[in-house]
């Protein structure tokens, strides 16, 4: 038997899916820039966006932004988050009332002198009664369809009925939103000790069409005046989906594109994790929750990760060194081997990766809980082929006992070149078959795993790098259109493998959704056809009961490469006799 390895003397942790205040992922840098960039002069007023997938950090960017900004003075920094707002009546009217309320706070424990303290206090609260969104509503409409605000629609609409509002001299000043605009930045430069006010924006990206737009003309059409800088974080394709719904036909032809350009003068895209980056974040997340470090020496750690990874030198987290305090071998072990276990479309998510250890986690406390302790990596090698590769799992579990120890043990010797691969395992578990620790003679345990698997639902899509771009592909390859499927099967062939999987994958998530599944199926057969390494995947796919037993005759003929489905189709008890005459037909045929 092999030995198993370093052996992992804690419990798997649970961790929250917070924001962190902490920097586990590298974004320093990208706070830095960001910073620097807001609180600069050359673009004034000026719109950040900050951008990356489901779960790619854009909270946690935001929240070392907002750390940085901090440590200056003379910023006045704003967190609105437009998602908790969507229920309200007058939700622009909202966004701009905490923008004041923040600037009212600054004012009243700022300003030394009191009559100046008072005008200022005075002031706002007029700001506060411009604010009449109900009567504006069209020609808000109007002006983003435009691109060309009607302020003087606006103006109009917003001129307060029957008596003017007076300025300081006791004439009529200003009205409506053109007036908000004016008075709104004449306040910003007489405010005491404030250069900027910052604003930053989180999760635009979960809200509805009419909340996104609603924040976006707030910001673009009564905010934007010097001295104010807005950060936005968000996936820069989710939010141009949500204005092509909410203007309809006005969005086509890339108006949408258009829309977030105008708006945001600098998009800036999170980093996507690497594997080393994914091992170094879970290294850290363990190390952290262990709690055996003070907070002084977790922060070195991280700094000294840091270094590292400017440095290009992985694994960027490492046992202390020269006798410092550090993560404990056993943390570091695990991270490497989860890390280099874990997909694609796990490894490149923060927060994919939190759900990763948080199912792993479950399912080593309920072996704990009923007494049977399994070792963390014999549970996590057990765990990956369970998300991995399902169809593996089933096998190993469906096995009897003794078969099922002759199946390890097979397995393990072909991985290692020694021997045949058995019926039933693809080519793909080789590495798993491979990695540490080895599960030959480790019968008990292995029984042990399946018993508490047995009483959970496999999470095997965890979605963490599911991008706005991949979407509309995978909407693209599922459309009826020929030509809009095949001009998606071109932008697919640009894509790196791990994104061609993720496409895949969310393709094979459509065939049990649609009324029609004959364009996905039909683009499964294409993409297989093109691009060899999807062939596996896309067969799994189509092999599904659930997908079988929806096929009908004229399906078939997309599947003639596939002849593992038309296999599965013919050996299907129950079909339309039709669908298994179509396969054995294609069966009989050369395989194009």
């Amino acid at each position: 038997m092999t030995n198993p390895g370093p052996q992992a003397s804690f419990a798997a942790p649970l961790f929250d899916d917070n924001p962190a205040i902490l920097d586990l992922l590298g974004f320093d840098a990208v706070a830095e820039v960001v910073a620097r960039v807001v609180t600069a002069g050359g673009l004034d007023p000026v719109t950040v966006g900050i951008h990356s997938a489901w779960g790619g950090g854009k909270s946690t960017a935001l929240n070392l932004i907002a750390g940085r900004l901090g440590r200056e003075g003379h910023v006045v920094v704003v967190r609105i988050d437009p998602w908790e707002f969507e229920n309200a009546e007058d939700l622009r009217g909202t966004l701009i009332t905490q923008v004041l309320d923040e600037l009212q706070s600054r004012v009243e424990s700022t300003t030394t002198e009191p009559s100046k303290r008072e005008r200022l206090v005075a002031r706002l609260g007029d700001l506060r009664r411009r604010i009449a969104w109900g009567r504006v509503a069209q020609v808000l409409v109007s002006s983003a369809v435009t691109l060309s605000p009607n302020f003087d629609g606006l103006i109009e609409a917003l001129t307060p009925k029957p008596k003017q509002v007076e300025s300081e001299a006791g004439t009529a000043g200003a009205q409506g939103m053109a007036g908000f605009r004016e008075a709104f930045e004449a306040l910003m430069g007489e405010v005491d000790g404030i250069q900027k006010v910052v604003v930053l924006v989180d999760d635009l990206d979960r809200c509805l069409p009419p909340t996104i737009m609603a924040t976006l003309e707030a910001i673009k059409l009564f905010l934007s005046v010097r001295r104010m800088a807005f950060v936005l974080a968000a996936d820069e394709d989710l939010i141009r989906e949500a204005i092509g719904v909410h203007l309809e036909g006005a969005a086509k032809g890339g108006f949408a594109k258009l829309y977030t350009e105008k708006i945001i003068q600098l998009p800036i895209s999170l980093p996507v994790l690497s594997v080393e980056q994914a091992e170094a974040y879970v290294a850290l997340l363990l190390c952290k929750n262990a709690g055996q470090l003070t907070t002084q020496a977790f922060q070195d750690v991280i700094d000294a990760a840091r270094q590292r990874r400017l440095e290009g030198r992985a694994p960027y987290v490492v046992a202390g060194e020269n006798g410092s305090d550090g993560p404990s071998g056993e943390h570091l072990v695990l991270a490497a081997r989860i890390a280099e276990g874990l997909g694609a479309d796990v490894w490149r998510s923060p927060r994919a990766i939190k759900r990763f250890l948080n199912a792993f986690a479950v399912r080593e406390h309920l072996a704990r809980a009923g007494g049977a302790e399994l070792e963390l990596e014999v549970l996590l090698k057990l765990y990956l082929l369970e998300i991995r590769h399902l169809e593996e799992f089933r096998l190993l579990s469906q096995k009897p006992s003794a078969e099922r120890n002759t199946l390890i043990a097979d397995w393990e010797r072909w991985a290692d070149g020694d021997g045949d691969r058995p019926q039933g395992v693809r080519e793909e578990t080789k590495a798993w078959a491979r990695s540490k620790p080895s599960l030959t003679g480790l019968e008990a345990q292995v029984e042990r795993y399946l018993s508490v698997a047995a009483t959970l639902l496999s999470d095997v899509r965890f979605g963490g790098a599911v991008t706005g771009a991949l979407i509309r592909i995978i909407e693209a390859l599922a459309d009826a259109s020929e030509a809009t499927r095949g001009a998606a099967v071109q932008e697919l062939k640009e894509l790196e493998l791990a994104d061609r999987q993720i496409v895949v994958q969310g393709l094979g998530d459509q065939l049990t959704r649609l009324a029609d599944p004959e364009p996905v199926i039909a683009s499964l057969a294409t993409v297989s056809q093109a691009d060899p390494d999807l062939a596996d995947m896309a067969s799994r796919a189509l092999s599904q009961p659930a997908v079988v037993g929806r096929l009908e005759p004229h399906h078939v003929v997309y599947l003639a490469g596939f002849e593992q489905v038309l296999r599965v189709i013919v050996a299907t008890k129950g079909l339309d006799a039709d669908v298994v005459e179509a396969a054995r037909a294609e069966l009989a045929e050369p395989l194009r």
